[in-house]
């Protein structure tokens, strides 16, 4: 997702590099990362926003137990895959 036009509708960038405009909610499918090290953001929910690190899968039930990044007490929260994505932004520091 490149930019977000209105609350529902967004631009995103294919991995091909084209920009395609005018896209729904329903019209997406969240990645969820494979790797370990690989980072997530919320993007539904009380948490939307904050950026974490999955620590445990459940693929039958679709679910993910992530640990919240700049959170002091290392909040562990069980979210829905539908309410994460795979994030490839820079980190906070940066």
């Amino acid at each position: 997702v490149e930019d977000m036009v209105s609350p529902d509708t967004c631009v995103c960038r294919t991995d091909e590099g084209r920009l395609v405009e005018g896209l729904r909610e329903a019209m997406l499918e969240t990645v969820i990362p494979r790797g370990e090290a690989d980072r997530i953001m919320v993007v539904l929910g009380k948490h939307a926003g904050r950026v974490g690190r999955i620590l445990e899968r459940e693929p039958s039930r679709s679910r993910a137990l992530v640990q919240l990044e700049r959170d002091e007490a290392g909040q562990l929260v069980p979210l829905d895959y539908d309410a994460i994505c795979h994030y490839v932004g820079g980190h906070e520091d940066d």
